[in-house]
């Protein structure tokens, strides 16, 4: 059996938001304590808390598919790649050339996990991560919506794959890039807040996600999961 890691963060109470989103909630309703029947929790969660989807209705509005009509093939991969970065300085835009820079695994590629090494600051300066982090360049959204048509997903280990400055100047053409529908070639799912720390060094093999089918909304809360080879290539018990 191949080994299975996740790359999505647990959800609970109090866990850390992007600055000024509603805080995740998770409230007992039943409990068995207290002499009900039995346990029963309810979650009040902004879905864009954490690791999520985004659907093209989160940008593009309109009848654009909202997360419940994207075709359930967009989330799975057989052959998904890890983009490692070395970001230079505060607000970097991972560009055309970092993407190169991962050979020709990027042509093949149908979901790319961008690493910028920003995930390592969520757990011990969640401001830190929460503030001048990377993103993808505008430009290197469009390069992979027009020069790499076996992407169906991105994922970044940000809080978001826009610079959210950039983007209020420009018409968030980085999410826009990937997510509308009537650009040529599918649409491509957008991931954000994952952890690519157990996929760092691992020979990656495939990889899903099942997201909740929210009818006409604009994401998802989801965990992404990966399939791995151990470092002598047989797969790992």
């Amino acid at each position: 059996m191949a080994r299975r890691v996740e790359i999505g963060y647990p959800i609970y109470e109090g866990m850390p938001v992007y600055p000024g989103l509603p805080e995740v909630k998770v409230q007992l309703r039943e409990s068995l304590e207290a002499g009900d029947d039995w346990n029963g929790s309810v979650l009040t969660i902004y879905l864009h808390a954490g690791t999520h989807v985004d659907a093209p209705w989160h940008y593009m509005g309109g009848d654009a598919p909202g997360i419940d009509a994207v075709p359930i093939d967009s989330f799975f991969y057989d052959r998904p790649l890890l983009v490692d970065v070395a970001p230079e300085g505060d607000d970097y835009l991972v560009s055309v050339d970092d993407l190169k820079a991962a050979g020709p695994a990027l042509e093949e590629a149908d979901l790319l996990v961008l690493d910028t090494h920003s995930w390592p600051l969520r757990g011990s300066d969640f401001m830190a991560y929460a503030t001048g982090f990377p993103a993808l360049a505008p430009e290197a959204a469009e390069f992979i919506r027009a020069e790499l048509p076996n992407v169906k997903g991105v994922a970044i280990d940000t809080l978001s794959i826009e610079n959210i400055a950039l983007g209020k100047t420009n018409g968030f053409r980085t999410h826009k890039a990937l997510l509308d529908p009537g650009r040529p070639g599918h649409t491509i799912c957008i991931y954000e807040d994952v952890n690519p720390a157990p996929i760092e060094g691992k020979e990656l093999v495939g990889a899903c996600c099942v997201p909740l089918r929210i009818v006409g909304r604009d994401a998802s809360v989801c965990n992404v999961v990966v399939e791995v080879k151990d470092q002598a290539g047989l797969p790992a018990e």
